[in-house]
């Protein structure tokens, strides 16, 4: 008998904590010299909510840096580095602080991680540098960030889909049954699915219930495509299993990006009314 690709319980739990999750709140808050946090705000605010500024590096930005859910962004030049770990102080929320130097032609991108807990970021003022600051906030609180601040939201989404798709393909490894895989690793997949539909604002509801089901129908053809390829190349089966699911879970997150993107046009409610304007 084939092993069901979804179990129905989890699913509806994943649905739940979707939805919870797409209630939570995160924002942007930058601080630090007036020209880089003023390119800062133009760079995160294209299409979406401006993030709050605070001038300088005020006294109070420790307390700033501990405010739930606050992604605090320090732009400093390398000279004013020390006086931007001075304000922050000795202990800030980890991933909750970042602390760009912008270095110029001598940036290197890197990420170091500072002892009081926060990151810092070898910055440049180029389109690679703000790409890396980006996909750091991402790192930082991507499902929430992604909502408020279109810009962060395709970085978060591919951070999101990487790590799914890595949980996928160890699940693979270590399932030797066959079958017996698919429902964790579709799970995942749905989970993926109902956060990036988060991301891009959509309600976490029924109306989902179209994209999940091509979750499960995805999961059945790579499913199929995985077995032929064991066939075809005999005594490496378990690193294909491991390939089409890391492959798989990349493909159905990239579908979903699209997606929703075009707005999720195929969603239940919008089935339900073309079907009763048919009837008429």
């Amino acid at each position: 008998m084939a092993t069901l690709p979804l179990n129905l319980g989890k699913t509806l739990m994943a649905l739940r904590e979707a939805s919870l999750s797409a209630g939570e709140h995160a924002s942007l808050l930058l601080a630090g010299d007036e020209n880089l946090v003023e390119r800062a705000r133009r760079e995160f605010s294209q299409g979406g909510t401006i993030p709050g500024t605070q001038a300088g590096l005020p006294a109070t930005l420790s307390q700033t840096a501990a405010i739930p859910g606050e992604v605090l962004v320090v732009l400093v030049a390398p000279e004013r580095e020390a006086q931007a770990a001075a304000a922050l102080g000795d202990r800030v929320p980890k991933k909750g602080v970042i602390v760009a130097v912008d270095e110029g032609s001598r940036a290197t991108g890197k990420v170091k991680y500072l002892p009081n807990g926060a990151t810092r970021l070898s910055f440049s003022d180029t389109q690679a540098g703000w790409g890396r600051l980006i996909g750091l906030c991402a790192e930082a609180e991507g499902v929430a960030l992604g909502r408020r601040y279109p810009v962060v939201r395709r970085s978060a989404a591919q951070q999101l889909i990487s790590r799914t798709a890595g949980q996928n393909a160890f699940i693979a490894l270590v399932f030797f049954v066959p079958g017996a895989d698919m429902p964790a690793m579709t799970l995942n997949q749905v989970k993926l699915v109902l956060n990036i539909a988060a991301m891009y604002g959509e309600r976490i509801d029924q109306d989902r219930a179209v994209e999940l089901a091509a979750v499960a129908l995805m999961g059945f053809g790579f499913r199929g495509m995985g077995r032929r390829l064991s066939r075809w190349v005999p005594g490496v089966g378990i690193v294909m299993k491991a390939l089409v699911a890391y492959s798989a879970t990349v493909a159905v997150g990239l579908a979903a990006i699209a997606y929703f993107e075009r707005g999720a046009p195929a969603s239940t409610s919008k089935i339900v009314k073309l079907a009763g304007s048919l009837r008429r």
